[in-house]
């Protein structure tokens, strides 16, 4: 099991962006911070049964609670 912890950011304060190995760097720990917030995120969606373990959608259908006649509706009327 991973650890799905979202790293909370992409420091750069150690590096010089100016040096390209540095902004390399910065750029990798970028995508790294991207990417587990994407998998976190995923499996939340994945837990809450609404993507399968793809990311595809299990349904097309609307939650009954957006639908026009539902009582928790914006629209007015």
């Amino acid at each position: 099991v991973h650890d799905l912890s979202p790293i909370l950011s992409a420091p750069f304060d150690d590096l010089d962006l100016e040096r390209d190995e540095d902004e390399q760097e910065w750029e990798r720990r970028v995508m790294v911070l991207a990417a587990t917030r994407i998998t976190a995120a995923r499996v939340r969606l994945q837990r809450l049964g609404i993507v399968d373990s793809n990311g595809k959608p299990l349904s097309t259908e609307l939650p009954v609670d957006t639908l026009p006649d539902s009582d928790s509706t914006l629209e007015p009327g």
